[in-house]
């Protein structure tokens, strides 16, 4: 599932092309994606991209707004030029498939927006996204929005250790809380864990003050990292060529992903892999405790 860093690349991407187009049609290809009257969106202008926790919104001229979720596969494909003759000609987001460089639309794809330059795609092949379409204060009070928690960089280290301090819940699956802190998915809270040195397991409520401080560092530190590196490509998804277009946080994975390798921190450990809330876990058993 893309996560904080990979909907904040997404954003970053978009803002750079789509702000100021028109949104000429929209077609939907499944209605199970789409909540609210979607063509309201058509003919109006694109005024700004942004981003809570994991879900990307466009606002719109006229009072509107749609926001994305990507959930397990989604992602957005702008095609600047209607017939690309390359793959430099595309803007990708969101997980990575051989759609970002196949053509569109796909089988995957869910909506078709025609700007009056390019098109925008939302593709989705598990079918768990969704857009929904609505006045921006609308959007802005969705109940999904409205349940979000504060994210990392938005609160100080006391906050942090208050939202945290009466968890019983393993650490992990805390930090992978949408209501209690937003945008940490399962791969950087798995990595936020290594590098505060402590097992995903232990009770949140359980750490000590050294150990929610450097856990706070932790999470900024990897979220920051994933921004930078443009997010990461999923495992499934990692032998394709996608010719630059996927993010690379994966080539700076702590544990994520890496059972059976050596502790970054060459302490003779070995990472070890687990289920926990029906997700990998991945740690290092002798520099976590």
């Amino acid at each position: 599932m893309p996560e904080l860093p990979e909907i904040e690349t997404v954003k970053l991407q978009l803002q750079k092309v789509l702000v100021g187009l028109k949104i000429v049609s929209i077609t939907v290809r499944g209605n199970k994606t789409v909540q609210g009257d979607i063509r309201r969106a058509e003919g109006k202008k694109v005024l700004g991209v942004r981003r809570a926790a994991k879900v990307l919104m466009m606002d719109l001229s006229d009072g509107l707004s749609m926001a994305f979720h990507f959930k397990m596969t989604g992602q957005l494909v702008y095609d600047k030029d209607d017939n690309p003759k390359t793959w430099k000609d595309r803007v990708v987001g969101g997980h990575p498939t051989e759609d970002f460089l196949g053509p569109l639309p796909s089988t995957h794809t869910r909506v078709i927006f025609k700007m009056n330059r390019g098109t925008l795609y939302f593709n989705d092949q598990r079918m768990f996204g969704w857009v929904i379409t609505g006045k921006t204060e609308e959007i802005n009070n969705l109940k999904f929005i409205k349940s979000l928690g504060p994210e990392p960089f938005d609160v100080d280290e006391e906050r942090f250790v208050k939202i945290f301090e009466k968890v019983k819940k393993p650490i992990k699956l805390a930090l992978m809380d949408q209501e209690k802190i937003s945008g940490v998915g399962n791969i950087y809270a798995n990595d936020a864990c290594w590098e505060a040195k402590v097992d995903p397991r232990r009770p949140a409520n359980s750490l000590t003050a050294k150990q929610y401080r450097e856990l706070f560092e932790g999470v900024k530190k990897v979220l920051r990292e994933g921004i930078k590196y443009g997010g990461a490509t999923a495992a499934d998804a990692k032998y394709i060529d996608l010719h630059g277009l996927g993010g690379h946080y994966q080539d700076h994975f702590k544990t994520y992903d890496r059972e059976g390798e050596h502790c970054l921190r060459d302490d003779g450990g070995t990472i070890h892999r687990m289920a926990m809330g029906g997700r990998g876990t991945y740690f290092c058993p002798k520099c976590q405790v």
